[in-house]
């Protein structure tokens, strides 16, 4: 895995002045992010904004699974490629996705999903899908759950201009993952770890509503 580069670093401090200036944006929980290491990090899904609130928690480059759909303009490709996103088909397992995906935590990389799937409605919860909770088992790595508030307010689903709010994130403490390899059955597994981040994404959301 490439070091993360100078000009990565000068981009992330621009952008988080500038969150923080127009969003008052905050994050608890920062030190649950691995300072080195591999792990992959599981987030709730509001608005398009929040690829880039992630990539705020660490100075540490992140890695992105996005929709192919994203990756039809070129120059848009390959701007969000050099930000660490890359490719995945939704409609069916993809091979090529998926062991990139391992790739990238065998390298020592963090890896961003977002288990929802797409975007949520009007902010409420979706149903998780098991893609985060399968590569983390796969690879054997911590699974970082991350809540986010705000962000659907500032860019609304299906709107294009920007709005001032506030940001919230809450990082919570990371779920260990037994590594298991393809020959393994995973069931059960699988169903505890889903449980378990299914319970920190709520303790988390409960923490935001606190305030």
């Amino acid at each position: 895995m490439k070091e993360t580069p100078l000009w990565y670093y000068f981009l992330w401090g621009l952008t988080l002045i500038i969150f923080k200036v127009s969003f008052k944006i905050k994050i608890r929980g920062k030190g649950n992010i691995p300072s080195k290491g591999p792990a992959v990090v599981a987030s709730n899904h509001l608005s398009y904004l929040d690829p880039i609130v992630l990539g705020l928690i660490t100075p540490r480059r992140m890695n992105f699974i996005a929709k192919e759909e994203l990756f039809g303009n070129s120059l848009f490709r390959a701007l969000i490629t050099q930000l660490g996103a890359f490719p995945l088909k939704r409609e069916r397992f993809d091979r090529a996705g998926y062991e990139r995906a391992l790739a990238i935590l065998r390298e020592g990389g963090i890896l961003i999903l977002f288990p929802e799937g797409t975007r949520a409605q009007h902010g409420k919860p979706g149903h998780l899908r098991q893609g985060a909770v399968r590569i983390a088992l796969r690879a054997g790595v911590p699974l970082v759950p991350i809540v986010i508030a705000g962000t659907d307010s500032i860019l609304p689903r299906g709107k294009r201009t920007i709005r001032l709010g506030k940001i919230r994130v809450e990082v919570g403490k990371p779920l260990a993952a037994v590594k298991l390899d393809k020959t393994q059955d995973s069931r059960r597994e699988t169903d505890e770890l889903l449980g378990s981040l299914k319970r920190g994404m709520k303790k988390l959301r409960d923490e935001l509503c606190k305030k």
